[in-house]
């Protein structure tokens, strides 16, 4: 477990603790936030001890001050970037396109298992297709977690009547 926690993504989300912690005032001010002991506070903050922030702590913390250090470098540690979601709207069309998306995606996913499924065959190459169309599913549907959970947190999301081309 030591050898572990010595390696760089150990360091890279002790540096993250660090910086939240310095943007929230300091050790003091951060342990006021996140209802935890200034000592445990002080313990993620230092580079001699291995304690790291807990989850609720980061989120407190990330909210109170914007910016989202620990959940950046933690998503950078494994190859991906954040979008701000502060530039994301959700609206009720917005919900229709991305539920029409998640449609289409399995839709494609369906027809490509159809036709690798006639001939009572699966190749390799049809099931690396298969996993590549349920990735490109999943994330659509997380896409769309994350927007109708913007929509619970607002309490409604206008959604525009549909309308038939050229009606007025």
């Amino acid at each position: 477990m030591q050898d572990m926690l010595t390696d760089a993504w150990f360091h890279r989300i002790k540096a993250a603790n660090r910086l939240l912690i310095k943007k929230n005032g300091g050790i003091e001010e951060s342990a006021r936030i996140t209802s935890l002991s200034k000592s445990q506070i002080g313990r993620c903050h230092s580079d001699a001890d291995t304690e790291l922030l807990p989850v609720p702590a980061v989120i407190r913390l990330e909210a109170e001050c914007g910016d989202f250090a620990v959940t950046r470098a933690q998503a950078e540690l494994h190859g991906c970037k954040l979008s701000d979601p502060r530039e994301r709207t959700v609206d009720g069309q917005c919900l229709m396109r991305e539920n029409a998306e998640l449609n289409r995606r399995t839709a494609e996913y369906q027809g490509n298992t159809a036709t690798a499924f006639a001939d009572l065959k699966l190749t390799s190459n049809e099931s690396k297709q298969a996993i590549r169309d349920l990735e490109r599913i999943i994330e659509k549907a997380n896409d769309l977690i994350v927007a109708h959970a913007s929509v619970v947190a607002a309490g409604s999301a206008s959604i525009a009547p549909l309308r038939v081309v050229g009606e007025e």
